[in-house]
C-alpha cells in the first residue's frame, strides 16, 4: 500500500496501520478441503446463472448479457473482500484535496477504517467494486486468493488463479466491475440458519448480479456515483477539520497540537456513532448526500424487487430464505449482501441502521413503480441519471410516474 497520498482524503488514514488492524480478522468458518472446494463451484456456477435471471425478471436483456460476457467474478476470502474493499475507498479518497494530516489524525482515520472493514468482511456476503484502475499501478494482484476459510490446520484451501482475481488480464487492468463473492461468510451463514447449500449462493449472486446489471444498463451510473461519493468524502473533510487549514501540518505550538488531536478524537467518535453527517450544515452538502442516499436506496430496492420475484420451481427453498434473511438483516443492523457501488462509507458515517431503511424504502418505491407502469415503464431510469428518483420521489412513487411521463 506504498502509495503517495499527501494531499488528498486518502492522506487523512495510515493505510499501514488499517492493513495490520484487518490482518487481525478471523478467517472463517474451519471446513474440509472439500467442503471448500464444493462452496466455491457452486458460487460460480450461480453466478453464471444470475444474469439470465436478471433479464427475465427485469427486461434489461442486453446489459445482463453484457455482465454475463464480462462481468469479473471471483469467489474470495475475508482477507480479498478487504483487500479489494479498502483498495477501492483508497483510490476514491485520493480523488479528494485535502491538507497534510497530522499522526493522531491517521491514527484516528485508520482506526475507523479497519473498523468498517471488520464489520463488512465478517458479514458482507457479495459485493460489487469498481472497474480496477488503469496506469502503473493496474497490473498487481490486490485481492488475494481465494478461499472458503481456513481449516482446522490452517492451511488455504479452494485458491483460485491470483490474476484472474486481481481482474489483470495480461498485465492490463479490466474496465468491467467486479463481483466479489465471500465465500466463508456465505459457508457460515448457510451453517447458522440451516439453509439450503444450492438456494444460499443462488440467492447472494442474483442480488449481486442485478447491481452488476444496473451497472451496465445505466453506464453514467458508475461515474455518477464515484462523483457523488467523492463530493461526500469532501463535504466530511470540511466538516471534520474545518477546511483546507483544519487538519493542519503547518500549524504548530502545543496549542495546534492539541487542537488537531481533539479533532481528530472527535471525528472518530462521532464516526462510531454512525453521526459524521451531523456535522455537514452547507444546504449543498446536505441535498448531495441526500441524493446520493436516495439513488443508493432505489438500486437496493430493485435488487430487492428482483428478488421477489423468485419462485418455488426455480428456488425450492425460497421463502424460507426469504423469511430467514430479512429477520437476520434486521437483527444484524441492515447488513446482507450489500449493493457495493460505493456504498460502504455512506452507511458508515450515516448509520448502521440506515441500511434496512434502504431495502424497505427502496423496495416499496420499485413495487409501487412496477405495479404502475411495469418493468419497462421503470426501465427508463436507466437512461439519465436526471431520471432517477429524488428523496421526495422515493417516499412518493406516483410523483416519479408523473414526471417521467
Amino acid at each position: 500500500m506504498a502509495v503517495t497520498t499527501n494531499g488528498t482524503a486518502a492522506g487523512l488514514v495510515d493505510w499501514r496501520t488499517v492493513e495490520r488492524l484487518t490482518a487481525l480478522i478471523p478467517a472463517g468458518p474451519s471446513a474440509s478441503r472439500s467442503t471448500r472446494a464444493s462452496s466455491v463451484a457452486v458460487l460460480r456456477r450461480s453466478a453464471q446463472e444470475a444474469p439470465a435471471w436478471v433479464a427475465r425478471i427485469t427486461g434489461l436483456n442486453r446489459a445482463a448479457q453484457q455482465v454475463a460476457d464480462s462481468t469479473r467474478v471471483s469467489v474470495v476470502d475475508r482477507a480479498g473482500l478487504v483487500r479489494a474493499s479498502t483498495r477501492a475507498l483508497r483510490d476514491l479518497m485520493g480523488q479528494v484535496p485535502a491538507p497534510r494530516a497530522s499522526e493522531a489524525v491517521r491514527l484516528a482515520g485508520a482506526a475507523e477504517v479497519a473498523g468498517a472493514m471488520s464489520l463488512l468482511a465478517t458479514r458482507l456476503l457479495g459485493q460489487v467494486v469498481p472497474p480496477a484502475p488503469t496506469g502503473a499501478d493496474a497490473g498487481r494482484s490486490d485481492v488475494g486468493r481465494s478461499d472458503v476459510g481456513r481449516s482446522g490446520t490452517g492451511r488455504p484451501g479452494g485458491e483460485e488463479p491470483e490474476g484472474e482475481e486481481s481482474g489483470v488480464v495480461d498485465g492490463k487492468a479490466s474496465a468491467s466491475p467486479h463481483v466479489l463473492l465471500v465465500a466463508p461468510n456465505v459457508l457460515a451463514v448457510r451453517r447458522q440458519m440451516d439453509l439450503d447449500m444450492l438456494d444460499l449462493p443462488a440467492w447472494v449472486c442474483l442480488h449481486e448480479m442485478t447491481h452488476a446489471v444496473q451497472l451496465a444498463a445505466a453506464p453514467w451510473l458508475g461515474p455518477y456515483l464515484t462523483d457523488s461519493m467523492r463530493t461526500v468524502i469532501g463535504a466530511v473533510v470540511e466538516a471534520a477539520y474545518g477546511g483546507i487549514g483544519g487538519v493542519g501540518g503547518a500549524s504548530t505550538g502545543e496549542g495546534a497540537t492539541r487542537r488537531r488531536r481533539g479533532g481528530a478524537v472527535r471525528i472518530a467518535a462521532r464516526a462510531g456513532r454512525g453521526r459524521v453527517l451531523e456535522g455537514l450544515t452547507n444546504f449543498r452538502d446536505r441535498s448531495e448526500v441526500a441524493s446520493l442516499a436516495a439513488a443508493l436506496t432505489f438500486l437496493e430496492g430493485h435488487a430487492e424487487v428482483v428478488l421477489d420475484d423468485v419462485r418455488p420451481n426455480r428456488m425450492p427453498s425460497v421463502h424460507r430464505l426469504r423469511a430467514v434473511l430479512s429477520r437476520s438483516r434486521a437483527a444484524d443492523d441492515g447488513i446482507g449482501p450489500g449493493p457495493g457501488l460505493g456504498a460502504l462509507l455512506l452507511h458508515r458515517l450515516m448509520g448502521l441502521e440506515a441500511k434496512e431503511a434502504q431495502y424497505a424504502d427502496g423496495a416499496a418505491f420499485v413495487r409501487s413503480v412496477v405495479a404502475r407502469i411495469g418493468q419497462e415503464g421503470l426501465n427508463v431510469v436507466w437512461t439519465d441519471p436526471a431520471l432517477l428518483p429524488t428523496p421526495a420521489e422515493i417516499a412518493r412513487p406516483d410523483v416519479w410516474v408523473h414526471r417521467v411521463g
